[in-house]
This record gives C-alpha cells, structure tokens and sequence, in this order.
C-alpha cells in the first residue's frame, strides 16, 4: 500500500463543520474531528448568539451565515486532525449544507487562486478568511433557512408555466429555499453586490475551490439539483430556468449575465484538481492529494443507504427511491451520480430543540427521552410549525399545547414524523428498511416510532452522515467506474457503522395505522388548518 492510503470527509453544516477520514482499503475510520459552531472559542468573534448560529436578517425570512464562518471552520478543522493521517490522503471530498451560496468578486477568485502558489501557507498569520474574504463581493452566505423569496419562486413557477412544467424540467416545484429563487431575492436586497459578483458559487463548490485553489471549481450534478437552474434530465444549466430567475430577481445583465457567474455542472465524482499550496505547507497534506467536486449534504448522507432513508439533522430529510420526479418530491442525484427523491421538513430537530428549551433546558435529551417511555406513540395530537414549512409546504402552525412537558414533546415528536411520512409516502416504501442517521438516533425512543410509523425495522447509522459519505464517495471517485457500486455497497457495512436492527411494536403499529388512528386524525387535522390532503394509504 502506497502512502496516500486514506481520504478525509469534510461537512460543513448549518450548526458544525464535521471532518472523517477513512482508510480506502478497510473503510475504517482513522481520525475524526467536530468544529461547533456556538461553542468553538475559535469562532467566538464571529458573534453568532444562541439559537440557530445566524446572521441578524435584513429583512423577515433572510437567513444568512458569515463566508468567514466556512473558512475559520474549515482551518480549525484542519487544525485538529492529526498531522500524521492528513501527511497520508489520497482525496478529500466535501459535503455542504444545500442551497447556501457564496458571491466571490474578481479580486476573491484571484485570491483563491494564490492559494496554490508556493508560501502561501507559510504565513501563520494569515489565514483562509484573511486572504479571501477581502475579495468577496457579498459577505454574507444566504443559506436554506432563507423564507423570503416566495414571491420569486412563485415568479419562476409562473414563467415557466405551473407546478407540473417547473417540476418536470428543474426536478422540483420551484420552492423557495432553493438557491435560484433566493439568489433572484438577494440580487434585489444587494444590486451592487451581485454587480461585483464575478463568480456565484455553492457552498460545497466554493470550499471546493478553496482547497484546490481553483475559482472555477464546478457544481455537482447533485447541489445544481438544489437551484431550480439545473434542468434535471441533461444535468446542464437550463436557460429557461436561468431566465425565469434573472426575471424574477429584475437581475441586471438578465439571463447572459447570470450565465456567466455560475461555474460549469460536473458528475459529483470528478477530479476539481490538487489541494493548494496552502494546505500542503500549513498542514502537511501531499501535493498530490485530489480534490473532488463535492456536493450537498443530503446527496452525501445519500450514498451510504439504499432505499428510505431519514436524516434527523437540524430539519429532518426523507430520501428515497426515484427516478421520475414529483410535484410533491425534490429529484436530486447522490454523491455517487445516482438519483433519489427527497423532502426537507424545515421544523425538524429545531421543533423539538423549542420544546425542551420552553420547558427549562433545550440539551435535556433525558426529560425527553423519559417522556417518549413514559407517553404511549400515536396518543396526543400534538403540531408545531414555527415557520412556514416545505415538506409538505405549509404555513406555520401552533395546535395542540397542552401544557405539560411529556405530552408536548411526545406529541411533536409524532406529528413531525408523521407529517413526513405521509408526506413522502410515494417514493419511501423501496426496501425491507429504513435507514436513519443525525444526532436524534440517540433516542431509542425516537427510533421506536419511527419504525413503527414507516412500519419497517429502523437500521441506525449514528452520525455516519454527510462526512462519512463525501469520505466513502472520495474512495469510489479514486477507483475504476466498475468498481464504484461495490465499493458503495462494502461501505454500507462497514464505514456507516449501523447499529443493531429495531422492530416496530405491534401495539405502536395499531396506534399508529389501525382505522382512524393515529395518522389518519394527524392528516385530517392538518388538512383542516391548511387545506392541503395528505391521505394516507
């Protein structure tokens, strides 16, 4: 075996920035490693407060995070991994939160750019936030919390010609934390900022160019899925969808111009270049080491299952099976290349976070897991939606409080992932499990329910998430095409790590699904306070 024998998994999410590095040959892990955000003395002058770590909105629904955030995070994450495993990889391979964007002005990309030149990182003083963000056009990310661009995703739908015609050409019915509409809104905020923009790039795209030192670095099949630019089908940018967004944002320069700000669409697998002069001087790693395109998030933790698979991260993802988009689904492409179906409920860990924190500690994961033993599944009828959601697509709701600790938190606790299972019901049921990973895989009794309300055995993958799977994808990009699936399939067992298999109790199962049970009331009630049917089979 060669030195370059391992490769590093890096996810820059909403809340941390998450670093793995595995071994190529036995998928183990070798070194692991957690920037969070709030707590990380490192980031401290960024001045992100309590709560979800963002930026005072410029207007209701602006969500944003500070560029420098990424960069910080991204040189402390390197700081904490051991010198000896990063001296030894062969790629790295990134995972971000999707739909976030960063504008880069001329001078940034020429910025980014000298980060391969020699002594670039021999300056300890000067770190990836001091070279670059100076040359950004925008400094503030707008990210997929951002709730205020309705009016521009309706304007992108409305072009192109309703709900069916978006959906069949972008993959997804135009929502509105997608990167296109939001970047038509921020484009109308900041004029002058989008007219210095010379290059508009993903998350995953830009952290990709930081590390190769490549401005252009290109969007992977995958996040592009995310903008309502890409058309899905040819996996290029769609000038119908570019022109909808450039009309609908009143963008200077229109559809040429926005064109040209967006770097090109790549398989989510292919080689950006090598890692900058920068990393190899300031952490050891070989010059040698590859750079791969990236992706977002939910696309990553894709590439570790097969069939349903729920992400109990900051929001909650459904992913499933599909190769034929739907109106009430997001069509996306893994980290592998492969499509799949997702829905993205925005009031996901965040719900249940506001319960715990209303009642007196919002880490109390022990009162709520005593309430989940202690409130029987399917018994109190329970909605909270703090903001508007996107899966399904509704406006904020408050039914139900009762008052009390354990009803409440059981209660959300059942409504939100029922909600999501009736929600995603049409492309969910491929497979003889489910497959679930995130922070909330440490209830038992979160898990119970799940598997009872999918009516499957719940397969555990801890937090073998968004890292894990850029790492296992880094492996796969390195290796011959027909090798790739084996080499996916060996890492589900071996890098995701799972957990012993839980079954759904026949008790759980008649209160959840027996005739007018429990998710029967759920999708009446909802019904009723939205208008919208969510019938369950």
């Amino acid at each position: 075996m060669n030195d370059e024998s391992y490769v590093l998994g890096i996810d820059s999410s909403t809340q941390s920035t998450t670093a793995i590095i595995l071994d190529r040959e036995t998928f183990t892990t070798v070194a692991e490693a957690k920037v969070k955000y709030r707590e990380d003395p490192r980031l401290s002058h960024l001045g992100l407060g309590s709560g979800a770590p963002i930026l005072f909105p410029i207007e209701k629904g602006e969500a944003s995070q500070p560029v420098e955030l990424f960069l910080e995070a991204l040189d402390a994450i390197f700081s904490d991994l051991p010198q000896e495993a990063l001296s030894r990889l062969a790629a790295i391979n990134l995972s971000a939160q999707q739909h976030g964007q960063v504008w880069v002005g001329e001078s940034g990309c020429k910025a980014i750019a000298a980060l391969r030149r020699e002594g670039s990182g021999l300056a300890l003083s000067r770190s990836l936030a001091d070279q670059v963000c100076p040359g950004l056009a925008y400094d503030r990310a707008p990210i997929w919390m951002s709730s205020n661009a309705q009016p521009e995703a309706d304007a992108i739908r409305k072009e192109l010609g309703g709900a069916e015609a978006v959906t069949s050409r972008s993959g997804s019915d135009s929502p509105a934390r997608f990167s296109g509409a939001v970047l038509a809104r921020t484009a109308k905020l900041s004029s002058d900022s989008y007219k210095k923009t010379y290059r508009i790039h993903l998350i995953s795209s830009f952290l990709a160019a930081i590390l190769s030192g490549n401005p252009d670095a290109p969007i992977d099949w995958g996040n592009g899925s995310g903008t309502s630019l890409m058309n899905w089908e040819s996996r290029s940018w769609d000038p119908i969808l570019i022109a909808a967004a450039a009309n609908a944002g009143k963008i200077r320069g229109g559809t040429k111009g926005l064109k040209s700000r967006l770097p090109e669409i790549a398989h989510p697998l292919s080689k950006t270049g090598t890692i900058a002069a920068y990393f190899t001087e300031r952490y050891g790693i070989p010059p040698e080491c590859f750079i791969i395109a990236s992706s977002g998030d939910n696309p990553q933790t894709k590439v570790l299952a097969s069939g349903a698979l729920l992400s109990l991260g900051t929001s909650f993802v459904i992913m499933g099976e599909g190769t034929r988009p739907l109106v009430s689904a997001n069509a996306m492409y893994d980290g592998l290349g492969r499509p799949f179906l997702f829905g993205c409920r925005t009031n996901g860990s965040l719900t249940l976070e506001s319960i715990r924190a209303h009642y007196g500690d919002a880490d109390d994961f022990g009162r709520a897991e005593q309430s989940l033993a202690t409130v029987e599944p399917g018994t109190i009828m329970r909605l909270l939606q703090s903001t508007s959601e996107s899966f399904p697509c509704s406006p904020a709701l408050d039914i139900g409080k009762t008052g009390q600790f354990d009803t409440d938190y059981a209660g959300c606790v059942d409504s939100t992932l029922g909600l999501v299972a009736l929600a995603s019901r049409e492309f969910t049921g491929h497979g003889d499990v489910i497959t679930v990973t995130g922070g909330a895989t440490a209830s038992i009794g979160i898990l119970k329910r799940i598997a009872a309300i999918w009516r499957k055995p719940v397969l555990p993958i801890a937090n073998a998430g968004a890292a894990a799977g850029a790492a296992v994808a880094a492996i796969c990009a390195l290796a011959p095409e027909s090798e790739r699936d084996a080499l996916a399939q060996r890492a589900r067992g071996l890098a995701a790590n799972p957990g012993p298999l839980i079954h759904p109790s026949p008790i759980s199962l008649q209160a959840y699904h027996a005739e007018g049970g429990y998710l029967n009331q759920l999708a009446r009630i909802f019904a009723k306070a939205t208008g919208i049917q969510l019938t369950r089979d």
